[in-house]
């Protein structure tokens, strides 16, 4: 014959929770109960308590600030995507994304792993970007920012201000601007016209002068008589008329 405790550690969950549910009905002695499962009573006893337990907090009136609107699982990737979503999104600090994963996720990162979990999103951006077709851009917006003293040289739809071009450079010259362009031509950018300021290395990559006092545009005429007649301040930043 197995002894109680052999048997106990046998038992399945379904059997457990039987167990637990003739102890807490009450319908007859635990001894007897015991002794027809061949465990022992302690056993019983703390399968009632586990059950009792159970019961309780199943029956606990909800608090609305604390009731649970959704389950997550959180997996490694998806702590990936939460950090580039801080970084990119929020625009959150290496330091900030450390704090919040080691306060709400009990979580350690060092900021080497950040730089170069962005490093690997940011290449694979790259090449998803690379097998753009920009074709139906018919308009193009370009531009030079910066990230400190970093160079950015941009380029944008203007209907759907879809960024085709973020490159950081170490110069802005023509020459840069010239093999950034062509990389674009290369993907089916062939625009009606595009939009950009005076900036002299911009305008020595599109390879078009831009004429005195107005925005430049690879087409463009001067205003007629009639728009010269009407003064307006901002008749510089005023796109000129496109040949058709």
């Amino acid at each position: 014959m197995l002894s109680p405790l052999s048997v106990a550690a046998n038992l399945s969950t379904d059997h457990r929770k039987h167990l637990a549910i003739q102890t807490l009905a009450k319908t007859e002695p635990i001894s007897r109960v015991a002794a027809r499962a061949q465990v022992s009573r302690k056993f019983l006893y703390r399968q009632k308590r586990t059950a009792e337990t159970a019961l309780n907090q199943a029956f606990v009136p909800a608090q609305a600030d604390s009731s649970v609107l959704f389950h997550l699982p959180v997996t490694a990737a998806w702590l990936d995507q939460l950090l580039m979503s801080l970084v990119l999104i929020c625009h959150s600090s290496y330091q900030g994304v450390i704090r919040l994963l080691q306060d709400l996720f009990d979580t350690r990162i060092s900021l080497g792993d950040i730089h170069n979990l962005i490093k690997a999103a940011a290449q694979r951006a790259g090449a998803i970007n690379a097998a753009q077709d920009l074709s139906p851009i018919r308009v193009g917006l370009y531009d030079e920012i910066f990230q400190g003293s970093q160079p950015v040289l941009a380029g944008a739809d203007s209907a759907s201000t879809y960024c085709y071009l973020l490159v950081e450079a170490n110069h802005r010259d023509g020459e840069t601007w010239g093999v950034h362009l062509s990389d674009a031509k290369a993907q089916g950018f062939t625009p009606d016209y595009t939009i950009a300021d005076a900036g002299a290395g911009l305008r020595a990559g599109l390879k078009v002068p831009p004429p005195a006092g107005i925005g430049w545009n690879s087409r463009w005429q001067k205003p007629s008589s009639e728009d010269r007649e009407t003064p307006c301040p901002w008749r510089k930043h005023v796109r000129p008329k496109l040949l058709r």
